[in-house]
């Protein structure tokens, strides 16, 4: 304690304020400066920081100002100062929930996002939601607790429930899956379509015998598998559903091995992403195959991986997607009412060595 005639410096653990970012409290544990301690700090009313902060309001330009330097100086980390200080008056705090950040093409998507956002002064910041519902919810509900203008869900597997809750608190946009949710807008490929063209290629190329490793059923996007189905039994062939034991690299390279070593490994196959497709590749090297020359391989995404080892692939436009899922929610977050909108993108097939002749 001080010498009771010098009274507790601001910021200091015995101010009424409390410590200040950097401090400690009694408990040993950090404290990071609020709006109330900067609204104490200058003698005014929270509100008026949480406006000068936000960037938005009606708020003297020399009163926004000193609220602003004075964060900086105590060292507020809950908004953009450097942003606000620039003079950005509309600026939006962006979050993005992606289903894996180990899979490119959700990486693809939020470098789009970033690319069209962050020039117009907007930050976007990502959370990975996993392939668990419950830890995909939990964490979809963490971002939305962060108060952010504006949430991107990419990949989104659980059932709506959360997705529903979270978009009466703030707009959202979810991507790669077409959601029929109140206030949702969703940007998404033609999986259907794109296992069509996966499928097809295979046949042309003189297959009857195309396995199509799936996603497992806890993953709601069946729609390439439809794809890959119906284009079968239209052509007459007997279609093979290959189940990875677990949604990984690792796991489609046990299911295919376990193919090899039965003797059931088909002719060619159509995998639901290039993840999968790069599992089998390495089974298929593992027991000396040749891809294609012993197994034609096609996946889905395009993704950097597809390109190096020259994998075909089916392009669902992962740019385009991360662009027009910012122009959407950007769109959406000055009528958060208005009613959803969806749009779906066209998917191209990538025609290279693994799927051969």
């Amino acid at each position: 304690m001080p010498p009771a005639d010098v009274p507790p410096t601001s910021g200091s653990p015995d101010s009424p304020d409390g410590p200040t970012r950097g401090d400690s409290t009694g408990s040993g544990r950090r404290r990071y400066v609020t709006q109330a301690d900067i609204a104490r700090e200058l003698g005014v009313s929270r509100p008026l920081v949480s406006i000068a902060l936000k960037g938005r309001g009606r708020i003297s330009e020399e009163k926004r100002r000193l609220i602003l330097e004075t964060a900086e100086r105590m060292g507020y980390l809950g908004s953009g100062i450097a942003t606000s200080l620039a003079g950005n008056r509309h600026s939006y705090l962006i979050g993005y929930l992606a289903q894996s950040l180990e899979n490119p093409v959700f990486v693809n998507i939020f470098s789009a996002l970033a690319a069209t956002l962050e020039p117009l002064g907007h930050r976007v910041y990502c959370m990975q939601g996993g392939l668990a519902p419950d830890l995909e919810d939990h964490h979809l509900r963490d971002l939305v607790s962060f108060r952010p203008d504006g949430v991107v869900v990419a990949g989104y597997s659980s059932p709506t429930s959360a997705l529903t809750a979270a978009a009466r608190s703030v707009p959202v946009v979810t991507v790669t899956r077409l959601m029929e949710v109140a206030r949702v807008d969703s940007i998404l490929n033609d999986d259907h379509r794109g296992a069509t063209l996966a499928t097809e290629a295979l046949i042309a190329r003189g297959h009857t015998r195309i396995g199509h490793l799936r996603f497992p059923a806890s993953i709601p996007y069946e729609m390439r598998a439809n794809g890959y189905l119906e284009t079968m039994q239209a052509h007459g062939l007997v279609p093979q559903l290959i189940d990875p034991p677990q949604f990984s690299t690792d796991g489609a390279h046990r299911a295919v091995s376990e193919l090899i070593e039965a003797g059931e490994l088909p002719t060619a196959l159509f995998c639901a992403n290039d993840m999968l497709a790069l599992g089998a590749m390495d089974a298929c090297a593992q027991h000396g195959l040749r891809v294609p020359e012993d197994l034609a391989l096609i996946g889905y995404d395009n993704t950097d991986i597809a390109r190096r080892l020259d994998l075909a692939s089916v392009d669902q436009h992962a740019g385009e997607l991360g662009r027009l899922a910012a122009q959407t929610l950007l769109a959406r977050i000055p009528h958060p009412d208005a009613p959803s909108v969806s749009r779906v993108l066209e998917p191209t097939f990538i025609d290279r060595r693994s799927a051969g002749a």
